[in-house]
């Protein structure tokens, strides 16, 4: 066989043994088969999804899912991808962190919201519901609501998991460092050090979009520090085909980051979110 043919083969069969990465999907509606048929119930500030055919535990327990930021119908059809049992409760609140963190600044007000899916959910379905322990995911703007939730030592109890897409924000310390505030990131660290501890789920995804307040990367930094944590570089690809850069991995904490800077790289975290939770978070629920 001639020096030419081997090297042909060779070349032949590296390819083949090479995986090729995904087809990269558009970050659209209109290229998404529907698949969240349900029943929808308004609440404040909020709206309550329950799949067709869902039908209760018999000790009435519910496993909720919480979204907030990104749109109802995308919240709908991201959790109808996280083959997860229960209903989701989403979010309508829009707008920047304030829009989110003012109404939970109430510790009643995350109490309200469930207490009145529990009474439209029972109403719908017949008999005493209550939710169990509750996956919070959340896009962008959406950590100013998680933020004032972790605070409160019921629901940070509560919360199993954290999915955070693209979505811990934080001010600058004062004195000329660029680095988060340690104050707007303490109940984050907390939550992490529980995860790393293999008590909760925290997920963790970050772009290197560029912010005047500190970036979701550099959010990810200080919370991988507080746990003595470093990204290692990554050649894997999303379920939709976006190259993923580096990870860390230690027990129930999960961080991804990306390389892109622009706006397509930020949703692209919002559409991961029900691959998160099905490599992640327990379809339990409970």
């Amino acid at each position: 066989m001639s020096a030419r043919v081997t090297a042909a083969l060779l070349a032949a069969l590296c390819a083949c043994a090479t995986p090729q990465p995904p087809a990269r999907l558009p970050n659209s509606l209109t290229s998404l088969e529907r698949l969240a048929t349900g029943a929808r119930h308004a609440l404040p500030d909020a709206q309550l999804f329950v799949p067709d055919g869902y039908q209760p535990p018999a000790d009435g327990v519910v496993p909720l899912a919480v979204h907030f930021q990104g749109g109802l119908t995308i919240a709908e059809e991201n959790f109808a991808r996280m083959d997860r049992p229960g209903v989701l409760i989403a979010s309508t609140l829009a707008g920047r962190s304030s829009a989110f963190s003012r109404p939970y600044r109430d510790p009643r007000a995350f109490g309200d919201l469930l207490a009145a899916g529990e009474r439209a959910l029972s109403a719908q379905l017949g008999r005493p519901l209550r939710f169990g322990r509750v996956l919070i995911t959340s896009f962008s703007a959406g950590y100013g609501a998680v933020r004032e939730l972790l605070k409160e030592p019921g629901f940070f109890e509560r919360i199993e998991a954290l999915v955070m897409a693209d979505s811990i924000y934080a001010s600058l310390s004062e004195g000329g460092t660029r680095r988060p505030s340690a104050e707007q990131m303490a109940d984050f660290v907390r939550f992490a050090q529980a995860a790393a501890r293999g008590e909760k789920v925290f997920v963790i995804t970050h772009t290197q979009i560029p912010t005047p307040y500190a970036s979701t990367a550099e959010c990810a930094d200080w919370i991988l520090a507080a746990v003595g944590g470093a990204r290692a570089p990554s050649g894997a690809y999303t379920e939709r085909g976006v190259p993923i850069t580096a990870e860390f991995h230690r027990a129930g904490l999960h961080v991804f980051g990306f390389g892109g800077a622009d706006a397509q790289a930020h949703v692209d975290c919002l559409w991961m979110i029900p691959e998160l939770a099905r490599r992640h978070v327990s379809s339990e629920g409970r």
